[in-house]
C-alpha cells in the first residue's frame, strides 16, 4: 500500500466518532463480503479492499469438488479500524455489476476442516488455521498446487470434460431423434392426407357411377314403362275394376258351364225322344208288314 493512501486512511480513522455502532465489533478485524461476482478471485478481492488497510487474510469460500467461488468471503485487516472504513464505503457498492453486502464479523470461525482436528494429533499446530495473506487459498492462481491437488484437479477437469462430451452426445442424439420424428410425423401426415384424398376421390367416383346408373335406369323406365302417377281414388277404382273383371270372368265361366250342362241334357233328351220315335216308327212298319200276310192267309182259306 502506498504511503499516501496509508496517511489518508489514518486521517479518516482519526476523524471517526468516539462511540458508534461499529464499537460492538472492535474485537474482530474480520468482515463478511457477499454477492461477489463469481469470476473474482482472492487477488481481485484484495486489490479492491486493500485501499482501506493492509489485508492479512482472504478466505474465499469455494466448492470442494470444482474449486469454483460460491460468491462470498471473509477478509481480515491488519488494523481493526480498517473494517469500519470497508463496511461504510463498500456496503451496497457496485463491483463488477453486482451490489456488494459488507458487514462486520463478531467472531470469525475457521472452516470446518480446521475445527475437526483432534487435540491428540502430534501435528496439531501445523494443521491449525492460519491467515493466508492476500493470496488466500485459491486454486493455482496465487499459490502453487501440490502434486495431489494437481492430480485431483486433472481428474475433476477430465470428469467435467467427459460429462460435457456425454451431454453433447446425448443432446445430439436427442436432436437427431427429434428431427427423425419430425420427418416421420411429416411423412405420416402427408400419407394420411393423400390417403384421405384417395378415399374421397374413390367415393366420388362411386357416387358418380351410381348417379349415372340411376339416370340411365330412369330414362329406360320413361321409354319402356312410362311412369303413371295416380291418386288413391284412381288406385281404388283400378283395383275395383280388376276385381270386377275377376268376378265377371268367374261368372261367365259358371254360366258357360251351366249352358253346357243344359245343352248336354237337352241333347240327351232329344236323342232319347228321337230313339223313342224311331222305335215307334219301326214298330209301326213291322205291324204294317204283318197285316198283308194275314189278309193273304185269310183269302186263301176262303178259296179252299
Amino acid at each position: 500500500m502506498s504511503k499516501t493512501i496509508k496517511k489518508l486512511n489514518e486521517v479518516a480513522l482519526d476523524n471517526i466518532q468516539a462511540t458508534t455502532w461499529h464499537d460492538e465489533y472492535n474485537k474482530s478485524s474480520y468482515i463478511f463480503i457477499a454477492n461477489l461476482n463469481y469470476a473474482m478471485n482472492e487477488g481481485d478481492i484484495a486489490i479492491v479492499f486493500s485501499q482501506y488497510g493492509e489485508i492479512v487474510d482472504v478466505h474465499l469460500v469455494r466448492d470442494k469438488i470444482t474449486g469454483k467461488s460460491k460468491g462470498f468471503c471473509f477478509l481480515a485487516y491488519e488494523d481493526q479500524r480498517s473494517t469500519i472504513l470497508a463496511v461504510d464505503n463498500f456496503n451496497h457498492a457496485e463491483i463488477c455489476g453486482r451490489l456488494l453486502r459488507v458487514d462486520h464479523v463478531r467472531e470469525f470461525k475457521p472452516p470446518k476442516e480446521y475445527l475437526d482436528i483432534s487435540p491428540d494429533d502430534p501435528e496439531i499446530f501445523n494443521k491449525l488455521y492460519k491467515p493466508s495473506g492476500p493470496d488466500g487459498k485459491g486454486w493455482g492462481t496465487f499459490r502453487e498446487l501440490t502434486q495431489e491437488e494437481l492430480v485431483l484437479k486433472a481428474q475433476i477437469e477430465a470428469q467435467q470434460q467427459e460429462i460435457q462430451k456425454r451431454n453433447e452426445k446425448i443432446f445430439e442424439n436427442m436432436q437427431q431423434i427429434k428431427n427423425m420424428q419430425t420427418i416421420i410425423d411429416e411423412d405420416e401426415r402427408w400419407d394420411k392426407m393423400l390417403m384421405v384424398q384417395d378415399e374421397k376421390k374413390e367415393l366420388l367416383e362411386k357416387i358418380e357411377a351410381l348417379q349415372y346408373f340411376n339416370n340411365k335406369m330412369q330414362k329406360y323406365k320413361e321409354v319402356q314403362e312410362p311412369e303413371k302417377q295416380e291418386t288413391n281414388e284412381e288406385r281404388l277404382l283400378r283395383l275395383q275394376k280388376k276385381q270386377n273383371k275377376k268376378y265377371e270372368k268367374k261368372n261367365s265361366e259358371e254360366k258357360g258351364k251351366e249352358k253346357k250342362i243344359k245343352k248336354e241334357k237337352k241333347e240327351k233328351k232329344e236323342k232319347k225322344n228321337k230313339d223313342k220315335k224311331e222305335k215307334k216308327e219301326k214298330k209301326s212298319k213291322n205291324l204294317k208288314k204283318d197285316q198283308p200276310q194275314q189278309s193273304d192267309n185269310s183269302g186263301s182259306g176262303s178259296q179252299k
